[in-house]
């Protein structure tokens, strides 16, 4: 297990190059992107082919086809950008319900909540408000179409509040949807019963949303590919192995001869989605850079107690978000409690360092 670990720290670590450019991409409601529970924070924000729980809303709605559970509700609770500010915090409940072995429902509700922020009066004063959040709403609903293959689909409902300027307040809203793919089978790995899973999540493609310019932006619609090895090693012990990799499904910023950038906001949501493949100025190479991936362990004994790791790499022209990640989880009868922590390895004093998170389950379905 040490060996697992170390290995995986080296993979993250070879990772480095220098900042220079200024090619990150925009979008608005970015709280979509932030991941809510703690189980696949402390995996390096890996979720789309791991074991389904009531977390899968977020990560791949198609899982629920496949949980062990006929139901189930999660509460999860992140403190965010704990690095630099004190009072952002992001809260996210979520569940599922299956109607039998081929259809399933589910909800969730994200918010988050901006704090303080500072915005003009009437008399153009900076004053102090506190009303600045986003929330975000989910219905999903997936469906079995064979033994080892399940499909979902999610609806979206998105609001921001940036407060008030001068006397009205800063409203902004929009509807998205997620496209879900899930693929499981089990097969045998040095004698061990073992299963193999793969995943696919295009996430947040819908409208755009304005700030109070009435500059509109692209949601950060994208796209998350994945796969994972569970190992069940002699009955008590469970060892899984899981990988993520996303691109933005967003136009890609250019800069023209006189260094002025276009976000090249102008693009429909559909154009976006099939130009985002190849409009980089920086060709191939650049879109590869748009390219960031997790890589995460997750290990149970009794499938009780969990022990988790991993590591999330992002360039750095395109958000350098580089951290390490660990976890742990006790399940007791129908509760689950877990917790996360994330560690930056950028080489710089970035917001996200020191991270936590804490999630809450409960198995409905054994409640009976």
């Amino acid at each position: 297990m040490k060996k697992i670990l170390l290995l995986l720290a080296l993979i993250c670590l070879l990772q480095s190059e220098s900042i220079f450019g200024q090619s990150a991409i925009r979008t608005s409601a970015n709280f979509l992107s932030i991941v809510p529970d703690a189980r696949s924070a402390g995996m390096g924000d890996v979720g789309v082919s791991t074991g389904a729980d009531a977390n899968s809303q977020y990560w791949n709605v198609a899982k629920y086809i496949f949980a062990e559970s006929n139901s189930g509700v999660s509460l999860s609770y992140t403190p965010w950008m704990r690095h630099y500010v004190n009072d952002i915090n992001l809260g996210y409940l979520s569940g599922y319900y299956k109607f039998d072995d081929n259809q399933s429902i589910s909800a969730s509700l994200r918010f988050l909540s901006n704090g303080k922020v500072y915005v003009r009066s009437d008399f153009e004063q900076l004053q102090l408000n506190d009303n600045a959040n986003e929330l975000a709403f989910d219905i999903g609903y997936s469906r079995r179409l064979s033994d080892k293959f399940s499909a979902g689909v999610e609806l979206r409902y998105i609001r921001t509040l940036k407060g008030a300027e001068q006397g009205k307040a800063m409203f902004a809203s929009g509807f998205a949807g997620d496209i879900a793919l899930y693929y499981q089978s089990p097969l045998t790995v040095f004698s061990n019963s073992s299963k193999l899973a793969f995943g696919l999540n295009i996430s947040n493609i819908g409208t755009k949303i304005k700030n109070s310019n009435g500059n509109g932006y692209f949601l950060p619609a994208n796209m998350r590919l994945g796969g994972s090895l569970t190992m069940d090693i002699k009955n008590n012990h469970q060892l899984t192995v899981a990988a993520d990799i996303n691109k933005l499904l967003v136009p890609s910023p250019t800069v023209d001869e006189n260094g002025e950038v276009n976000s090249n906001a102008d693009k429909s949501v559909l154009g976006a989605l099939f130009s985002s493949f190849g409009d980089a100025d920086g060709g191939f190479k650049e879109e590869l850079k748009e390219i960031s991936f997790g890589i995460g362990l997750e290990y149970k004994y009794l499938k009780s107690f969990a022990v988790r790791g991993g590591c999330f790499y992002e360039d750095t022209q395109k958000g350098m978000r580089r951290y390490f990640t660990f976890g742990g989880g006790y399940s007791f009868n129908v509760i689950t409690l877990d917790v996360s922590y994330l560690s930056t390895y950028s080489g710089v004093n970035h917001p996200l360092d020191n991270t936590f998170r804490l999630t809450l389950s409960v198995n409905l379905g054994k409640l009976k």
